[in-house]
């Protein structure tokens, strides 16, 4: 969670609020926070002085607006040119699929139907922020930052797809198990 609050910050300064919402429209696709934790992180940076806070009165709101320090930055590139680990699978629909021969053939069919909904309107979204990109240009000196989100996009794209295909023939297969 630091690390990715961290790169957030090292685009521009942000508060907890710009943070939950950058994440939301960033970088949801694989990774989600809550207040609670993007909170907890924010401490614990103060702390080591990876980052400052800067309080702001707004439209007769109290604002903390966070900034990335020297030494955040370097923890940052320090992080960033760090061997990446590798992760196992987590997808709760394995999970499910892994057990679903409890289930009755029409429950299995059911329960396939609505999570390719599921990854549809997901892959959706992820077209219409492509579709979005696709007409704006980074800021000067960010444009390698865009690129690269822009293959983290891809690679969402490419995911969800992969995944509806399976799902499309797993469901064809099922569907000869109803009676």
């Amino acid at each position: 969670m630091e690390f990715v609050i961290l790169g957030l910050l090292a685009l521009r300064a942000m508060t907890v609020y710009e943070i939950n919402k950058a994440l939301e429209r960033g970088v949801s696709l694989f990774y989600s926070a809550s207040f609670g934790s993007i909170n907890a992180a924010t401490e614990k940076m103060l702390a080591k002085g990876w980052i400052s806070g800067e309080e702001k009165v707004e439209n007769g709101r109290n604002k903390k607006i966070f900034h990335l320090t020297p030494a955040g930055r370097q923890a940052f590139q320090d992080w960033l040119n760090s061997d990446i680990e590798a992760e196992k699978i987590k997808d709760p629909g394995l999970t499910h699929l892994y057990f679903m021969g409890f289930a009755s053939a029409t429950e299995r069919v059911r329960v396939l139907e609505v999570h390719l909904e599921k990854l549809h309107h997901t892959l959706d979204a992820l077209e219409l922020i492509h579709q979005q990109s696709a007409d704006s240009e980074a800021p000067p000196g960010l444009e390698d930052v865009r690129r690269f989100q822009m293959f983290t996009l891809d690679y969402g794209r490419a995911f969800y797809t992969f995944n509806i295909t399976w799902y499309q023939n797993l469901l064809a297969t099922l569907k000869k198990d109803v009676p």
